[in-house]
């Protein structure tokens, strides 16, 4: 069911990446391709809007908050290592073995190495701040983020058209259960109360008429998530472009500023 109450426009929306629109919005198509794409767009804009988060609310974060400010950019990261591992260790590799293409993922593969160093730069830093070894900069962080923001908004993009081209090998490749599979593994790695609901709160369920679902979830499970699992660490998410019901929000801090790359 469509949520009643779809989000208005906020400026994690679109500032400094843009939203992907889901190919099953484009398409009305029902397909296993289109519905594997759309799934996988739903999560890349989860990242997009924790990405925006940090980029936007870090010029005006006060100083007496930098510590969850710090915890909750860094959960961000994790999420986004940890989708990029999933795909490099275990997507790519089993989609060549299942359609006999040495290669077939290269150009993902290339786009991997290229985003790594940025990424993970800017993932040391976060990690060096919590361990006192450096000072949270809010130049500094938007700098390192500046590095790879453009690349990482072009891969995450590229990633659904190449998903949908795999349409060509048909029933070879069972792409619902592959990128369930996937998902399912990822999820496993993250920690229920510091890193993933640092992924679902940036999922909002009024998103394209609220037709979608992340994680698609039994009602307990995602109760149990949204209602004990989320409160765990609540001074670490209120930067989080959602609320624990899944709603869109304006942000605590620079909710109606504009961020751009610069």
């Amino acid at each position: 069911m469509a949520n009643p109450h779809p989000s208005r426009k906020y400026n994690w929306s679109s500032t400094p990446l843009a939203l992907i629109p889901t190919p099953l919005h484009l398409t009305s198509s029902k397909d296993p391709y289109t519905h594997a794409a759309t799934e996988i767009a739903l999560v890349h804009n989860a990242l997009i809007r924790a990405l925006n988060t940090i980029y936007l609310q870090a010029p005006f974060i006060p100083s007496q908050l930098y510590d969850p400010f710090v915890a909750y950019s860094l959960a961000c990261y994790q999420c986004v290592s940890a989708h990029y591992s999933g795909e490099q260790t275990f997507l790519f590799p089993e989609l060549e073995r299942l359609t006999g293409e040495t290669g077939l993922m290269g150009r993902d593969v290339e786009q991997h190495t290229m985003l790594h160093l940025g990424v993970k730069t800017w993932g040391h830093w976060l990690e060096s701040v919590v361990a006192r070894r450096n000072s949270f900069s809010p130049d500094m962080c938007r700098s390192l983020m500046d590095d790879f923001l453009p690349a990482i908004h072009r891969y995450l993009t590229d990633r659904i058209s190449a998903l949908l081209e795999l349409s060509r090998f048909g029933n070879k490749i069972d792409i619902r259960a592959l990128s369930k599979t996937e998902g399912e593994n990822v999820v496993k790695g993250l920690s229920r109360t510091t890193q993933l609901p640092a992924l679902l709160l940036n999922h909002d369920s009024g998103f394209e008429g609220g037709v979608h679902r992340l994680p698609p979830v039994p009602g307990v499970v995602e109760w149990l998530l949204r209602r004990v699992c989320m409160r765990r660490k609540r001074e670490w998410w209120r930067f989080a472009s959602c609320g624990i019901d899944g709603r869109g929000r304006r942000l605590k801090f620079g909710g109606d500023v504009s961020g751009r790359l610069s």
